[in-house]
């Protein structure tokens, strides 16, 4: 019974992955969502160069001198008008949430533009907005910096992460949060701009031993479900997309139930 009713979570979900890849070429934006999935199965576990950077302050330091603790790496650009400050505020609203855990204390937390032509005063103006959208003080804490062009290219390549610019000279990226180690090892990735206090909590500890692990396949399906809408300079849900997933969903679960319900009934006349 158990078997039949993984089955029943299991093959839907899967349904509606394949789904989001069938319908991930968008009309607004000519955008397909997929193109930013990180395989995680070739990244995990892989060190990431030490890359010099240039925090708000205009100081000079190396990504060794903030993984003496776990770190968390966000991956943004300081113009973004709607997915970065969200992932700022998604993370901020997480750690607050955990109380036995300290920033700068227990991890810490980089914000670093992978746009080699932003500046540290946009570094400053980004870090006081976010101040401003949230009650977390550790934002103080937190690292915002930028960094060379061949710096960021080593970055993003040793982690997975891709961006380009849409045709409304906007840069596309993934909304995710990376993990380091005190080795400097990628240890996770939680994908979405509002991250759970659990899953992040889970990811620090995690890395501070330096253990690896994957996000759950529903976040994977919340990255395909999401477009980028050209008009309003942002992502939107997939309204359409969302209620033909969940008709696929339903109907695999009646589906594999009504042969759960067969089954048990043909054992029944059986005498088995």
């Amino acid at each position: 019974m158990l078997k039949y009713v993984a089955i029943s979570i299991f093959v839907p979900l899967l349904i509606a992955v394949g789904i989001c890849e069938a319908k991930s070429h968008f009309a607004e934006s000519e955008f397909n969502p997929m193109i930013l999935k990180i395989n995680e199965d070739n990244f995990l576990g892989k060190p990431v160069p030490d890359i010099a950077i240039t925090d708000e302050t205009g100081k000079k330091l190396s990504l060794h001198s903030l993984t003496n603790r776990p770190l968390i790496l966000l991956l943004i650009y300081f113009d973004c008008p709607v997915m970065c400050p969200l992932l700022g505020e998604g993370l901020a609203g997480a750690l607050e949430n955990m109380k036995d855990l300290k920033t700068g204390s227990d991890y810490n937390v980089l914000v670093l533009s992978f746009n080699k032509n932003d500046s540290t005063a946009k570094a400053v103006s980004f870090h006081e907005q976010l101040k401003k959208k949230t009650s977390f003080p550790d934002v103080s804490k937190w690292v915002f910096a930028t960094a060379k062009e061949e710096d960021i290219k080593a970055l993003t390549e040793a982690t997975g992460y891709r961006f380009f610019l849409n045709e409304d000279n906007m840069f596309v990226h993934p909304s995710v949060y990376i993990f380091l180690s005190p080795a400097r090892k990628i240890t996770r990735y939680i994908f979405g701009i509002k991250p759970d206090a659990f899953n992040i909590r889970l990811a620090i500890l995690e890395s501070a031993k330096g253990l690896t692990g994957k996000v759950p396949i529903s976040s994977l399906v919340t990255l395909a479900c999401y477009k980028y809408n050209s008009e309003s300079h942002g992502y939107m849900l997939d309204i359409t997309f969302l209620f033909e997933s969940i008709g696929v969903f339903m109907a695999g679960m009646v589906g594999i139930l009504s042969f759960i319900v067969y089954r048990k009934k043909t054992n029944l006349r059986r005498g088995e």
